[in-house]
C-alpha cells in the first residue's frame, strides 16, 4: 500500500498543502498558496495579451507590460515565432507589440517575473507547446522507458511535445513481446492527453489573437492543485477539512487523476486537522536557521543577498572528532538532511554546503555522488556542481517559485 497522504488545509490567509509519508510522520513537501492575491497576481503558467514596452538587442530580450503597471522580462530566444496580435509578425519584436506571453518565473525581490513566448499547457503525463515542434521524453526517464514513450506520441501533432516523468508509472517491466505490447496499451492514458491538451492550444491561440491587451487568456490552476498531479506519487489518502477544497479537489482529479477519486476525504472530526498534523511544529522546523541530525550533528541555513548558505556541525556528538570515519559517517548524514531541506524549503539558485573537512578524496568524491544520486530525485531540476577551491560544495537548483520562507511571510 502507497504510504503517501496529500493533505490541504486552510491556513492563515492561504491554502497549505503538504505531503505527508506514514512511515517517518514528516511533511516531504510543503507549499503555501495565498488568498488575497490582487486580481491582477500572475502564477505560473498564465498567458496574457502583453505590450512590449522597449528591447533591449544586447541582451536578446524585452521589457513588457503583461497588465497596467505590472512589468515583466520576455527572452527573445532564436527560433521561436512569436504569436503577435496587432501585426503581422516579420521577423522582429518591436516596441508596441502586443503579442502571447506565458509566466514562466515569479517575481524574486528586484527582479521582475520572467516570460517566455514557448506557450505551454501542461497534463499529468505531458506538456503541449507551440512555439516548436520538438518531441521528447523527460531526461530523468531511464533509455528504455524513453524509447516507449517516444512511440506514444503522434506524429502528425503540430506542436512540441515533451511526455513527463510520470508517464513511466504507468510501464511495466515487459520482458516479452507480449508483455511490451500489454505496456504500449497502458499508455493510451498519454496520448489521449496529448490530443486533449492540442486541442486545448488550438483554441487558445485561436481565440487569444482576438483579445484585448493585457488580457489573461488562460489562468493556471492553482498550486495546490498542479503540485498534487505533478507529484509522481499514488496517493494513499488525499484529505481537506474545508469543503470548498474538498469540491475543488473532486473536481481537479476527476480531470486530472480519475484512479485517485475513491482516496479523497473530508475531515470532519473534533480534533483539528492542523494539530493532527501538527503542522505548526513542522513550519517552525522547516523556518528555524538550525536544524538537526538524528547522530546530534545539525544544519545551519542561512540566506545571503546572491545565495544559500549551508555548514554541517558536528554538534552535540564531541568525540571522536579527529577520527576521520567518524566525520565521514557525520557528512554523508548531512547529505540526507540538506538534500531534504533544499526541496522542503524550496531553495534555488547557488547554494554553496560548507561540509566538515575530509582529507580523504575517495571520500570526497563517494560524499559528491551521494549528493547527485538525491539530486535526481528532486522534482526540480538540481545540480551537484563540484568542490570549489575553499573546500565548498556547490549546489544549483532552478528558480520557478518562491522558498517557502517567502510564501509564508509574504517576502518579495
Amino acid at each position: 500500500m502507497e504510504e503517501i497522504r496529500y493533505v490541504l488545509t486552510e491556513y492563515k490567509s492561504g491554502v497549505l498543502s503538504f505531503l505527508w509519508d506514514t512511515r517517518t510522520n514528516k511533511m516531504e513537501a510543503v507549499s503555501f498558496s495565498p488568498f488575497d492575491q490582487a486580481p491582477d497576481t500572475a502564477k505560473i503558467g498564465d498567458i496574457f495579451v502583453a505590450k512590449v514596452v522597449n528591447v533591449a538587442k544586447q541582451i536578446n530580450a524585452a521589457f513588457i507590460d503583461y497588465a497596467p503597471g505590472k512589468k515583466g522580462y520576455l527572452p527573445i530566444v532564436s527560433g521561436y515565432t512569436p504569436v503577435i496580435t496587432n501585426r503581422r509578425y516579420d521577423g522582429r519584436i518591436l516596441a508596441g507589440d502586443e503579442l502571447l506571453v506565458q509566466l514562466e518565473k515569479e517575481a524574486v525581490r528586484t527582479k521582475e517575473p520572467v516570460f517566455t513566448m514557448n506557450l505551454s499547457l501542461a497534463g499529468k503525463y505531458s506538456v503541449v507547446s507551440n512555439a516548436n515542434t520538438f518531441k521528447g521524453v523527460s531526461n530523468k526517464c531511464s533509455k528504455s522507458q524513453k524509447e516507449q514513450l517516444r512511440a506514444v506520441i503522434p506524429p502528425d501533432c503540430p506542436y512540441g511535445v515533451v511526455v513527463r516523468t510520470n508517464a513511466a508509472s504507468l510501464l511495466g517491466t515487459e520482458n516479452t513481446k507480449e508483455e511490451a505490447q500489454e505496456s504500449q496499451s497502458k499508455l493510451q492514458p498519454v496520448t489521449e492527453e496529448i490530443a486533449e491538451l492540442s486541442k486545448k492550444m488550438s483554441t487558445l491561440l485561436e481565440e487569444g489573437v482576438h483579445r484585448t491587451c493585457y488580457s489573461r487568456i488562460w489562468q493556471s490552476p492553482p498550486p495546490y492543485l498542479t503540485n498534487m498531479r505533478d507529484e509522481r506519487n499514488k496517493y494513499r489518502q488525499i484529505i481537506t477539512d474545508s469543503r470548498g477544497l474538498y469540491e475543488e479537489l473532486r473536481a481537479f482529479i476527476s480531470l486530472y487523476m480519475p484512479e485517485q477519486l475513491a482516496n479523497i476525504s473530508l475531515y470532519q472530526d473534533e480534533y483539528p486537522l492542523q494539530k493532527l498534523y501538527r503542522v505548526e511544529t513542522q513550519l517552525e522546523e522547516l523556518l528555524s536557521k538550525k536544524v538537526w541530525l538524528k547522530s546530534g550533528a545539525y544544519l545551519v541555513i542561512e540566506k545571503t543577498e546572491a545565495m544559500y548558505v549551508i555548514d554541517v556541525n558536528s554538534g552535540k556528538n564531541i568525540t571522536k572528532k579527529d577520527n576521520a570515519a567518524y566525520i565521514y559517517q557525520i557528512n554523508m548524514e548531512a547529505t540526507v538532511g540538506i538534500m531534504r531541506q533544499i526541496r522542503l524549503r524550496n531553495l534555488s539558485g547557488m547554494i554553496l554546503v560548507d561540509f566538515i573537512n575530509m582529507e580523504d578524496k575517495q571520500q570526497a568524491t563517494a560524499l559528491l555522488q551521494e549528493l547527485r544520486a538525491l539530486a535526481k530525485q528532486d522534482r526540480v531540476l538540481t545540480s551537484v556542481v563540484d568542490i570549489t577551491a575553499l573546500g565548498l560544495v556547490e549546489i544549483t537548483r532552478k528558480k520557478t517559485t518562491k522558498s517557502l520562507y517567502e510564501q509564508l511571510e509574504n517576502k518579495e
